[in-house]
Order: C-alpha cells, then sequence, then structure tokens
C-alpha cells in the first residue's frame, strides 16, 4: 500500500530525447546521454525537481491553485512553491531561508527493466539504448555543408521512466511553518498541487528547440516493479 506522502511520477518520453552528461566520444559523438554505473539512461532528481518547481511556479502565478488556498496564509511560506521546494530568494541569510517538503529521486527505468539490463550477460543490449543523430551547418549561399560543421549527439530512445517523489516535515522547531508543513501533509490529497502543474511539463532535457525529450508525466498508482 502506497504511503499518502510517496507518490511516482512516470515520464513517458515521445520521442528521442537527450539529457546531457557534459560529455563527448572524440571524433565520434560531440555529445553523450547521461547514465548511470550500468550505462543506462536516468534523469537526475535534481533536474527533474527544478523542472517541477518552476512548473507550481507558472500554475500559481496563473491562478491555477485560487480554488486551493494555502494552509496558514500568515504563516512563513507565502506560496506553495516557498512551501514545498523552500526559500527561492539567494539574496536571503543562511537563517533566513527555509527549506522546502518536497524530495524527487532520479527516473530510471521499472525496476523489472532495471535489474534485467544492468545484469552482465546482458550488457551488450544497453547500447541499443541509443542512437546517434548528427546535422551540419548549411551555408545561406550555396546551400551546402559548411566545412567542419557536422556534429553528432547522443540521443535516447522513447521510452518510460519513473521516479519517487517524498513529502517530509523538515521544520524542526514549533513554527507557523511547521504548521503549514502539517496542514499540507495532512490534505486528504496533498498531491495536488504538483498533479495540476505536470502538464506544465512537457519536454525534458536538451535541445527542446529541435523536438527532442517531448514527454508526458502522470502519477501512477503503484510501485513501479
Amino acid at each position: 500500500m502506497q504511503n499518502a506522502l510517496e507518490k511516482i511520477i512516470h515520464l513517458d518520453f515521445q520521442g528521442y530525447w537527450h539529457v546531457g552528461s557534459g560529455k563527448g566520444r572524440g571524433y565520434y559523438l560531440d555529445e553523450e546521454c547521461l547514465k548511470d554505473n550500468y550505462g543506462l539512461p536516468f534523469v537526475s532528481g535534481k533536474q527533474l525537481k527544478g523542472l517541477l518547481r518552476h512548473a507550481v511556479r507558472r500554475a500559481e502565478a496563473w491562478g491555477w491553485y485560487k480554488d486551493i488556498g494555502l494552509a496558514n496564509c500568515d504563516g512563513e511560506a507565502t506560496s506553495f512553491e516557498d512551501l514545498l521546494f523552500g526559500s527561492a530568494s539567494q539574496s536571503e541569510g543562511r537563517f533566513e531561508t527555509s527549506s522546502g517538503m518536497i524530495f524527487v529521486g532520479n527516473a530510471e527505468l521499472a525496476k523489472s527493466e532495471y535489474d534485467y539490463l544492468r545484469d552482465a550477460e546482458q550488457a551488450s543490449l544497453r547500447q541499443y539504448l541509443y542512437q546517434p543523430l548528427y546535422n551540419t551547418k548549411i551555408e545561406h549561399d550555396s546551400g551546402t555543408a559548411e566545412d567542419m560543421s557536422l556534429r553528432g549527439i547522443e540521443v535516447a530512445l522513447p521510452m518510460s521512466l519513473y521516479t519517487d517523489l517524498q513529502l517530509r516535515l523538515t521544520a524542526l522547531d514549533d513554527t507557523l511553518l511547521q504548521q503549514q508543513q502539517a496542514m499540507l501533509a495532512s490534505n486528504p490529497n496533498p498531491w495536488q498541487i504538483i498533479e495540476k502543474a505536470l502538464p506544465l511539463i512537457d519536454a525534458i532535457g536538451a535541445h527542446r528547440s529541435r523536438g527532442l525529450g517531448e514527454v508526458v508525466l502522470s502519477f501512477v498508482q503503484e510501485l513501479k516493479d
């Protein structure tokens, strides 16, 4: 039975996608995909948390939560963004910031797929999760490829990844912030803020302007197997 303060998000990539590792592969590829120690693709929890925060910020600015109301509006957190993700301002002092409630794990393949592919006997299959894409710069006048402009990028195939989310009470002192966190955690649907914002994340990773990374995010009810 899934805990009410735990949730799983399904990332359903609709096409090729690229989350960069910052590394290349010599003359063959300029950019490689981010991979774990087994050579399997993933999206870091840090990147996902940033995307979720930005989505909640936009949803709140557009009035999507006006029918919900922030728990204890006189508390330290004046927005759902701050309550869930912590203080956003970088100008505040160390002891003037507040921590958020939400913790986001890395998005990985379903456990059964992950366990199968990480087995040493299946190492040869991992390469088929990726494909190289190449492009060149075309000269405007001649319509031909510009010399030395060939670029290669590694992309991952369309696939499903899953990430675990948790809500935790992080305000340790008996403060208004602690009361706000407790009120949200005790809500019959504490995930409605995130759920409303999920459609605002429609692409993940680099080269989105070139059509990469299109994704559909949704909550799933059962733990990934």
